[in-house]
């Protein structure tokens, strides 16, 4: 069984400018044999605030927005399962390799939330692994490009989101934070949440223009395209892990 054949649906988060994004997202589904398709995989149009109200900016608050409308969407439609993406996902060239193993574990196991994609805390993700396997998860993790949520937990953890959104900034059960932060919180305080990592990783975020935290030079055309094309070869990553040693 496939990724695709195992979530009843795959929403892809996207704001409806970021064609950019939209293209490469689509090249990397329909690569790992996954594209567009009404009833499977879909796009979701992200939300974009006109203030950042009560959250650090106006992405982090339209990235929360989005994710929780998401949730909301699969609810609505009374989906058994769906997995989240992000636009800026790029799967791992091991993801098709380790995709059947990884959905005959999954099936046979109890699960509220899985983390596909995630920061890995060392090192590369793909290293020195020579198969999948599903770990119980009892840390933080940073990022949501990649997340899929099981129905038992929909209704919980929309609750909970919709809750943060009436806190202030820094309450201790939670207020506005990034989606990451949020799923982060929500697992603490509901320990009988059974959350699952993917060990390794299976994808990261793509490099490309933040709409979180815009740079000066995103802003200069020529520059813009120049950074676009270092961004898309790998070289601002390769450059990022040599600033690191």
């Amino acid at each position: 069984m496939r990724v695709l054949d195992f979530f009843d649906r795959i929403y892809v988060i996207n704001l409806p400018y970021r064609r950019d994004r939209r293209q490469q997202i689509e090249q990397e589904l329909r690569a790992a044999g996954m594209p567009f398709a009404p009833g499977q995989v879909e796009l979701f149009d992200a939300i974009r605030p006109d203030s950042a109200g009560e959250f650090p900016s106006i992405g982090y608050r339209g990235a929360f927005l989005s994710h929780l409308a998401v949730l909301k969407r699969a609810q609505a439609e009374q989906l058994q399962t769906v997995l989240v993406m992000e636009d800026d996902l790029m799967l791992f060239d091991c993801f098709k390799e380790y995709e059947e193993s990884l959905i005959e574990q999954l099936s046979q196991r109890d699960w509220d939330i899985i983390h596909f994609g995630y920061e890995p805390q060392q090192g590369n993700p793909a290293d020195d692994q020579s198969g999948v396997t599903l770990q119980p998860c009892f840390r933080d993790v940073i990022g949501t490009h990649f997340y899929g949520v099981n129905r038992k937990a929909l209704a919980p953890l929309i609750q909970f989101l919709e809750a943060m959104l009436q806190r202030p900034p820094g309450h201790p059960e939670g207020g506005p934070m990034s989606p990451d932060g949020a799923l982060n919180m929500f697992c603490i305080q509901n320990p009988a949440i059974v959350r699952l990592i993917t060990i390794p990783c299976l994808g990261k975020q793509r490099s490309s223009r933040s709409d979180i935290s815009s740079k000066w030079f995103d802003q200069v055309p020529v520059l813009k395209e120049l950074v676009n094309v270092a961004r898309n070869t790998g070289l601002v990553n390769q450059i990022k892990q040599l600033l690191k040693r």
